[in-house]
């Protein structure tokens, strides 16, 4: 990951590339990794409904759509891995790094976001709403020490 600026037109023609970090274009391609990521899950959960409503072919075409839709993130995330990934910031690309950023982006949901939003949730009057959010917390809590045991497996080795 190179945390030099961007270089000028005449670096650019001596062959240097221009560093992708704070650049408008990984901020375009965090945009595009967030709108086609929840593009997934709704084309899967859309097809989940398709399925249980006797619509098979839709449900097909919807899990295909969805499939598809997954190439495209992983493309947006083969550029990021030269910023990090976009949600803890951290360093990607090899196992451990991409473990340890894992756990770190449970992290800050588990603990930063999911907690606020379950308060916020509360305080607004939709107390099912804030459990929903409370119990995905705990849940993320879990996954973090799954996550750290596999960490350790690797590093151990």
């Amino acid at each position: 990951m190179s945390d030099s600026d961007n270089q000028t037109p005449q670096q650019q023609q001596r062959g240097q590339r221009p560093a992708l970090r704070g650049s408008r274009t990984q901020t375009n391609l965090e945009r595009a990794l967030s709108r086609d990521s929840q593009s997934t899950q709704l084309l899967t959960y859309f097809a989940k409904i398709a399925q249980i409503e006797g619509y098979p072919d839709a449900a097909r075409a919807l899990s295909e759509l969805a499939e598809s839709q997954v190439q495209y993130t992983h493309g947006h995330i083969d550029f990021l891995k030269r910023v990090g990934d976009p949600l803890a910031r951290k360093r990607v690309g090899e196992t451990t790094l991409n473990l340890s950023a894992s756990i770190a982006i449970e992290q800050l949901d588990a603990v930063n976001d999911l907690e606020e939003m379950a308060r916020t949730a509360h305080g607004e009057g939709f107390p099912d709403i804030a459990s929903w959010f409370e119990s995905v917390s705990d849940a993320k809590r879990s996954r973090i020490e799954r996550l750290q045991r596999e960490l350790s497996q690797i590093e151990g080795a």
